[in-house]
């Protein structure tokens, strides 16, 4: 293995047989992807796990002026669906258009696929090798299916086992000692800091590397030895007072941070507290990073779309509360009521509001719901703090409505499915958790401490921000879990 930052990495990894390349955050491993696949001769395949992923790997390709004839993109999903779906004799895919553990069943198909050796021309004709990005993200299925792979090309594969933080359920992440580097041997580490390095903080990029080695070797992170750039604030016990605490410290570092972008990194298990700190600070433009497949937004459609009558519209509002700040719903609905009897409460506060109110009782339509919805958007004095779970109901609720068939649960699904092709937009003050905000840069970063939170949570909240960090901690002397 070679740690010397000064190698020429791109022309290693275009050169292995079977190997990997480890990289710490912020060290330029999309940056050697791309120099790589630049220089290797033929047609190279490379995958990662997200479209967000594809979109950042073909930006910095197209930055390096790789003809595009020297490459392909894909997620591992989509490239084993594609393959599977084309010889479904052969994989014994059942399903072609999959949804959650379905996706089980299109990794094994297409291990048995390429393990049947039906594929081997077309591999062979199509591709001279394979780098495989954010290698830690892979389930073991996937890690098969890559295996299989490089039974016929040249692989080799990047990623950081100190970033594995995703949970997949009844998937196995892979086991980097056990399962990767027996059959991708360690080639080659990524240590120069060139995140850090770039923005010219050098002194924040030294301390991270400090505080990865205390993670390796899962000792506490001592907060007392942090330079100037990273500050800490005291974490109230007691949990009445955290939120206010979390809030002012979000208000104070805003203010420091000017235009840069500002990430809270907050309870990973917990996405109503993360809601409560955004509508908290609604009226400073925060808002929430919702993961792609929102439990929450499920259950408000399926709640809206049981209900009927008043409690359609009361179900409604409880969705636009969950939203957005200033919808008063109390006296919203007191008006609505008054109006049905032929009162006139609340004409001046909610003007044709009511109107749209009083027809959402008594219409079940999904046209009616979105009106109202879009007249509460529009309402002056109202700020969304969960602004991507607001949006991809409204675009549910069209696509609905456009083709009158369905469940509002199958149009949320289509538009999450969207998102996870063409990505997502995330705005210059966010908050999230570190599942939802890895891979993502930011310039300022204030986390949360939990108690739960391992080594590898620590890790990629720390590596988030290029300018400063603030970090709440019950102490100045951090141990995280396993």
């Amino acid at each position: 293995m070679r740690d010397d930052p000064e190698a020429d990495i791109a022309a290693i990894a275009a050169s292995l047989t079977r190997g990997s390349v480890v990289a710490a955050a912020g060290c330029g491993k999309t940056e050697q992807i791309a120099r790589a696949t630049k220089i290797a001769g033929g047609r190279r395949l490379i995958l990662t796990h997200t479209h967000a992923g594809v979109d950042a790997l073909r930006s910095r390709l197209k930055r390096h002026k790789v003809p595009s004839e020297k490459f392909r993109i894909d997620t591992i999903a989509g490239w084993c669906l594609r393959y599977s779906a084309s010889f479904p004799v052969r994989s014994g895919l059942l399903c072609n258009a999959p949804k959650d553990e379905e996706w089980n069943a299109v990794y094994e198909a297409a291990s048995k696929l390429i393990k049947s050796g039906a594929v081997n021309g077309v591999l062979a004709s199509s591709y001279s090798g394979v780098f495989v990005d954010e290698y830690q993200d892979c389930t073991k299925l996937q890690h098969e299916v890559i295996k299989a792979i490089a039974t016929h090309l040249p692989v080799c594969v990047f990623g950081d086992p100190l970033q594995a933080i995703f949970d997949f359920e009844d998937q196995k992440p892979v086991d980097w000692d056990v399962d990767v580097f027996p059959i991708f041997n360690k080639a080659v580490t990524l240590t120069t800091p060139w995140r850090w390095q770039n923005a010219g903080n050098g002194v924040l990029a030294n301390w991270l590397s400090d505080v990865r080695d205390a993670l390796d070797q899962r000792t506490i992170i001592d907060l007392t030895r942090r330079p100037t750039c990273v500050s800490w604030e005291r974490l109230p016990d007691d949990p009445r007072f955290r939120l206010s605490k979390i809030v002012g410290t979000c208000k104070s570092v805003m203010g420091k941070a000017g235009d840069g972008r500002l990430v809270v990194i907050g309870d990973a298990a917990n996405i109503n507290a993360r809601a409560e700190v955004a509508r908290k600070l609604a009226a400073v433009g925060f808002s929430t990073i919702e993961p792609v497949g929102c439990k929450n937004l499920f259950d408000h459609a399926k709640r809206i779309e049981a209900a009927e009558g008043f409690t359609r519209l009361e179900r409604a509002l409880d969705f636009i509360c969950a939203c957005m700040t200033g919808a008063d719903k109390s006296d919203y609905l007191a008006a609505v009521k008054s109006h049905q009897i032929g009162g006139r409460r609340g004409e001046a506060k909610f003007g044709d509001l009511i109107k749209t109110g009083v027809a959402v009782a008594e219409d079940a339509s999904d046209e009616i719901v979105l009106e109202l919805m879009q007249g509460f958007y529009d309402r002056e004095g109202t700020r969304l703090f969960r602004r991507e779970m607001f949006f991809s109901m409204r675009s549910a609720l069209q696509i609905k409505i456009a083709r009158q068939c369905g469940t509002l649960a199958d149009s949320i699904w289509e538009v999450q499915n969207r998102i996870r092709h063409v990505g997502r937009k995330i705005g210059k003050r966010s908050i999230g958790s570190t599942l939802l905000v890895k891979g993502l840069e930011f310039d300022h970063a204030v986390i949360v401490h939990t108690a739960k939170m391992t080594r590898k949570d620590w890790y990629v909240a720390l590596t988030r921000a290029t300018t400063s960090i603030t970090i709440l901690s019950p102490s100045e002397l951090v141990l995280p879990t396993a």
